[in-house]
């Protein structure tokens, strides 16, 4: 069991590792290809628009079939993506690259994750879930700080050509993965899982929080770049500064939650926390406030995403996380690709801060609805474990 918790752990570690190494100067990159704006946005948005398009079909399609035959697939999709970018310099053909590395980043994070919760979410849950994302962690901190580096060091040939290495990793540790054993397709069955209050409610919030991510994806390096006036590398620094935090953070957060009762309420306040310094993200005055901004506002995501982890394996079925958590990561997905491509608007007309104040704003206001929503009902303040409800 050890031996396959390791496994998984790299896995997760190599495919994070790989999408930050691009994704962190994607937009930098693309800039430098003379493409606008708004073609950046709408470029990391059909990332995610292609990812969401098949994370349910997969998700399924694990649970019937193989998850880790799934993923072998993910592998070649995805260095396939990045041997695409490395000749790829028209619109055109960049967003043909990226509609593929959708699809191999469909396969690869959420069966990596449905199959690691199959096999380990039911016993010690929350240390589990926090030491998988440990490695998630991990690897959004170091991919940016290498991928600095390469940057300003030498071309995009080289920044590339490791993420296909690493795709290849991805590749050959996930040969020695233990498969799951198929189920019978039921759409009765799937639809159950998914129709209920805290499932629905789950859907909802991460479809919100998705939103977070488009506008990260699209506008924080570029913020970096243009107000901050930081390098490559130092963007990296950043980016690792970040991910190391949340990676020290996690443990803390999992050992912490096995003292508390109600999963829900903590996601939510993990999302208010974490919006709180998205909205004053922009307003930073200098680099230092920055950083402590961001890392707050990391605090708030890892004790968000924590609970979601936590949540997914324990109101879902071990034999079909691969379809509800396809479905559940479209959601966000998609979220995530509708905040990119607005996000493109608004940093053409209001600068790159404007996103961040926007999203973090739209985040607050659904937490502050959804507690009144919750509070209003004695039956739903039950299902979500809110003490008070019981007097």
């Amino acid at each position: 069991m050890r031996r396959q918790i390791l496994l998984s752990i790299c896995i997760r570690f190599f495919i994070y590792f790989t999408h930050w190494l691009v994704l962190a100067y994607l937009p930098l990159l693309l800039k430098g290809y003379g493409l606008s704006d708004m073609q950046i946005g709408m470029a990391i948005g059909l990332f995610s628009l292609s990812s969401m398009a098949l994370m349910l079909p997969l998700g399924l399609f694990s649970d019937i079939f193989s998850p880790k035959r799934t993923m072998l697939c993910g592998a070649l999709l995805y260095g396939g993506y990045f041997a695409a970018l490395l000749t790829a310099r028209s619109f055109a053909w960049i967003l043909a690259a990226v509609c593929v590395g959708g699809l191999g980043s469909a396969a690869l994070v959420v069966v990596s994750e449905s199959l690691y919760l199959k096999h380990f979410g039911q016993i010690q849950r929350s240390r589990r879930v926090a030491t998988y994302q440990l490695s998630t962690y991990l690897g959004f901190g170091l991919g940016p700080l290498v991928g600095g580096l390469v940057v300003q060091m030498s071309s995009p040939t080289l920044l590339f050509s490791l993420a296909m290495a690493g795709a290849g990793a991805i590749f050959c540790l996930s040969l020695f993965l233990v498969d799951y054993e198929p189920i019978v397709f039921s759409f009765k069955e799937y639809s159950g899982d998914i129709l209920g209050f805290k499932p629905l409610l789950l859907l909802a919030c991460l479809f919100v929080l998705g939103t977070h991510f488009g506008v990260e994806q699209t506008s924080f390096s570029l913020l970096l770049r243009d107000k901050f006036g930081l390098f490559p590398r130092q963007i990296g620094m950043v980016f690792a500064c970040m991910g190391l935090w949340m990676a020290l953070a996690v443990p803390l957060v999992g050992r912490f939650h096995d003292k508390r009762r109600s999963v829900f309420l903590f996601f939510l306040g993990g999302m208010a926390f974490s919006a709180v310094f998205q909205v004053l993200t922009p307003l930073a005055g200098g680099i230092w406030s920055l950083v402590v901004i961001r890392l707050l506002h990391n605090l708030g995501d890892t004790v968000a995403l924590l609970e979601l982890g936590v949540l997914v394996a324990l109101l879902f079925p071990s034999g079909r996380l691969g379809g509800n958590s396809g479905l559940l990561y479209g959601a966000r997905t998609l979220a995530t690709f509708l905040a990119a491509v607005v996000s493109g608007s608004l940093n053409r007309e209001w600068g790159y801060g404007a996103s961040f104040m926007g999203s973090g704003l739209f985040v607050l206001c659904f937490v502050v609805g959804s507690f009144a929503f919750i509070g209003l009902s004695a039956t739903r303040r039950q299902a979500v474990g809110w003490q008070e409800s019981g007097q």
